[in-house]
């Protein structure tokens, strides 16, 4: 029996593991493919987005201040969009967190003006009563107000309705505010501008955020703002096929 050539005893494995991890992770990889942040500016009158990576942070203008929504992945980044959109840190009145990943909490300690709030659902996020993963927990190190499924909230004239909308983790919310802009966080993605669920290996309970995804869907609102995937501006098209 003939000996195989050495080359094919060193290609034939590495073929067989890049193989294995299309398999395992193709689909993965493909979600993340479909990511689509915006870039960091004006997105519409009063409403303001910052770039930190593959996610968005988003502003929105008040008689006297400006609302965040979510702190972005990196504070670096966070201050200089800031810098760009010409808003002083001091500006800032309130931060609303739609859930506790690092990803959406980094830039926190720059807004010493703020007053955050975390949903109540999401202190065993970061009180380590539930773990993000089987290896790790989140944290928040700031004082923080909890909010609740559909308080509602008036600051610097802006009214912030609450929504629950577990399934990312099971505390994460989104925001109604003034009746028209939609921020979901992670709550769901926007795939072709259609409602999508977030990336699979990063939800904790894809039925239950499926479930929250139907609830949003019968909200009455002007634009939707996703964290990762971008915006609408035609919620009908956005929910017109969502199961």
């Amino acid at each position: 029996m003939k000996k195989l050539p050495l080359w094919t005893k060193i290609v034939l494995p590495m073929l067989f593991i890049i193989v294995l991890v299309i398999f395992i992770f193709g689909g993965t990889i493909y979600d993340f493919m479909k990511i689509r942040p915006l870039a960091t500016g004006e997105v519409i009158p009063n409403v303001y987005a910052i770039r930190t990576g593959i996610v968005n942070t988003y502003l929105v203008k008040g008689d006297n201040g400006y609302i965040m929504i979510d702190a972005g992945g990196s504070k670096e980044q966070v201050e200089k969009g800031l810098q760009d959109l010409e808003i002083l840190p001091e500006k800032i009145v309130a931060i609303f967190l739609t859930h506790s990943d690092h990803d959406h909490i980094a830039s926190i300690p720059l807004f010493i003006n703020a007053k955050l709030y975390l949903p109540e659902m999401e202190v065993q996020m970061i009180d380590r009563t539930t773990k993000r993963n089987r290896n790790n927990s989140n944290s928040l190190d700031s004082k923080f107000s909890t909010i609740k499924d559909n308080d509602e909230i008036e600051i610097a004239g802006i009214t912030i309705r609450s929504i629950a909308n577990p399934g990312h983790t099971p505390g994460s919310m989104s925001f109604l505010i003034n009746d028209e802009f939609l921020f979901t966080g992670d709550a769901m993605g926007l795939i072709k501008g259609r409602a999508s669920l977030f990336i699979s290996i990063y939800n904790m309970d894809e039925k239950t955020q499926a479930e929250s995804i139907s609830k949003l869907a019968t909200l009455d609102m002007k634009y939707i703002f996703t964290a990762h995937h971008g915006y609408s501006d035609n919620p009908t098209f956005v929910f017109e096929n969502w199961k």
